[in-house]
Order: C-alpha cells, then sequence, then structure tokens
C-alpha cells in the first residue's frame, strides 16, 4: 500500500486532467431488472465469454507487486483494466454458481449496528501456502504452521469452471493435501482490531476447502470473520486473473464496502472499493498490515462513503479513465 500514487502516476504517464469526476468504465444495462430464465442466463453468460474472448491479456504477475516496484505494478494493472471498458461484466453475474456462498446481507439492511463491510484476500495479503515449496528447503525461514484439508481434487488450481461443468460419471476420491504457510506479520491483532470498526470477511480466489482450513487457523474460536466468499464467487477472466466483483453483494450499499487485495485485477470492476497491498511471501520485516491498519480507522472507518476517500487517496479510477481516453479503448 502507498499513499500519494496520484501525482506519482500522473507523472509517469503524462496524462492531463480531462475529466472533473471520475467516470465508472462498467456500462449500465436494464436488461437484468426483470427475472431472467435459464436459458436467458446461459445465452448472457455465453455473451460475456464472447466478448472476453476478443481480449488477450498477459497479467501482471503478483510477485511484481512489492516494496520498491509498487508503482510500475499500478501502472501496467492498470493499463490492463482500461481495456476492460467495453466488457459488461454484470453478465457473468448471472451465472448461479457465483452466488452459491453469498451471505444473505439483506437480513442484516435493518440492523442499527451493521458495520462497514471490510472484505480481506487470504493469499499473499494475510498469509503465504508454500504449494511449489519454494522453501521447503530454505532453513533460514520456518512455516508458521502445516495446514491440512480434503479436497476432491488432486491439482486444487485446475480451472475452476472446469470442476463446475464437467459431468463426473464416476465418484471422485477425496484427496489430503499438506501445505506449510508463512502468516504475515501483525495478522492477528490486525484482525482483533478492524472488528472493532467493520464486519470482516474473507473473499478469496482459493478452494473452499484449503481457504477454510486457513481461516480455521487464524480465527479458531469463529469470532473475527464473519463472512467468506471462495473461488466460486469469482469472475474467471479467460483463465489468466480472477475479478471479485461486489455487485454479487446484493442489498449492501458498496459505499460501505472495502477490499483489501495484493491483485488490483481482484477489484478491477470496482476501483474505488480497493486497497491493494503488496504481495507478501515470508518476509519477517513486513510491516504493510499496520499501514493498512492506519488508513482503515483514520480514513475510511468515518467516510459517509469509501469510495470518495479511497479515490482521493488513490485515484485509481481517475487514471484508469485517463487512460481509456488517451489510448481510446
Amino acid at each position: 500500500m502507498k499513499s500519494n500514487n496520484k501525482q506519482l502516476l500522473k507523472d509517469s504517464l503524462n496524462i492531463k486532467s480531462i475529466f472533473e469526476e471520475s467516470e465508472n468504465i462498467i456500462p449500465k444495462s436494464n436488461v437484468f431488472k426483470s427475472k431472467e430464465d435459464k436459458n436467458k442466463n446461459d445465452f448472457l453468460l455465453g455473451k460475456f465469454k464472447r466478448q472476453i474472448s476478443r481480449i488477450c491479456i498477459f497479467p501482471v504477475s503478483n510477485k511484481e507487486n512489492y516494496s520498491g516496484n509498487y508503482d510500475k505494478y499500478v501502472q501496467m494493472t492498470l493499463t490492463h483494466i482500461a481495456q476492460l471498458k467495453k466488457i459488461n461484466f454484470e453478465y457473468a453475474l448471472k451465472d448461479p454458481n457465483i452466488m452459491k456462498d453469498v451471505p444473505n446481507f439483506e437480513t442484516e439492511k435493518n440492523d442499527k449496528k451493521q458495520k462497514k463491510i471490510l472484505l480481506l484476500d487470504l493469499d499473499e495479503t494475510l498469509i503465504h501456502a508454500d504449494f511449489d515449496e519454494d522453501y521447503a528447503e530454505d532453513k533460514s525461514v520456518k512455516y508458521d504452521t502445516i495446514i491440512k484439508f480434503v479436497t476432491k481434487n488432486e491439482n486444487i488450481f485446475e480451472n475452476f469452471e472446469d470442476e463446475i461443468e464437467e459431468e463426473k460419471t464416476e465418484e471422485e476420491e477425496e484427496i489430503e493435501h499438506s501445505v506449510g504457510i508463512f502468516v504475515r506479520n501483525g495478522v492477528k491483532e490486525f484482525l482483533e482490531e478492524v472488528n472493532k470498526y467493520f464486519d470482516v470477511g474473507i473473499f478469496t480466489a482459493s478452494e473452499k476447502e484449503y481457504a477454510d482450513a486457513v481461516i480455521a487457523f487464524l480465527d479458531p474460536e469463529k469470532k473475527l470473520i464473519k463472512y467468506r466468499l471462495y473461488r466460486n464467487s469469482c469472475i474467471n477472466f479467460n483463465d489468466s486473473f480472477t475479478i471479485k466483483d461486489l455487485r454479487i453483494l446484493k442489498g449492501v450499499d458498496l459505499k460501505n464496502v472495502l477490499l483489501v487485495d495484493n491483485s488490483m485485477y481482484s477489484f478491477a470492476t470496482q476501483l474505488q472499493n480497493g486497497i491493494l497491498i503488496n504481495s507478501f511471501y515470508c518476509d519477517r520485516n513486513d510491516t504493510e498490515l499496520y499501514n493498512v491498519l492506519g488508513y482503515l480507522i483514520n480514513f475510511i472507518f468515518p467516510a459517509d462513503d469509501i469510495r470518495k476517500v479511497n479515490e482521493q487517496f488513490f485515484n485509481f479510477q481517475k487514471v484508469t479513465n485517463d487512460l481509456i481516453s488517451i489510448n481510446n479503448f
């Protein structure tokens, strides 16, 4: 996370201020106001897939999002995100699997105690899971714990659409996995403190079984994590990256929702609702969560509309709009 990105990004991209106010890059549609049947949903999903198939993006690796390279990472990813202007992501939200694990926020709407919602990414934001065993033989570092979980997939990173759509002809075997976990500095203190101000949830692009095992370690008493959203609630963009479209939170005003993630692609459809945090792997001197905590308490918590405050601080949407104009996307 880095403040004062506004001037840095403008200078580096040589962008002139064209718009007085930020514009929404996602076009509005009236087609979703009435109830759609399955055939209509399938048609819209097919249309979405055809739209994204015309756009070839080689995403910037999250490993490029590190201290000292933050501005460059932001520049490259926003250039990609600007190219998504003509894609109507509302079509993707017609997939019933996306809504499968989404909580019913309508039941909490009249709760006077309801707080702003803070959604946190899991991998490389709160923890790092060493699935590739990059650090297994490194004696200079030690895992904080070993997580064990069971899935029906031998490779838990396989395409999640294939998992949903492929018809199973025989019963799958359950496979036990174990993986070493590094926990980011200050996670426990961070979760305890933000719970005083926000309703906290996890929004991860990982499988449910794995994510639940990690969350059980981070929050064994089940007091700190109120909501859980998993891989199936993400939009898969051509198997290149995932987008966490916050419009799946039905009954929630997005002026009260924030997503902290180490991938800018995650909040591509709601740039004003995202905080980009540097990727974490095993750095024992990392202080990112402490930096984010101060920003959340001092700026986001008291805000009437977190999007306005966040945009003033980071300027992601404004820079994206300028890129769209300059490059005629």
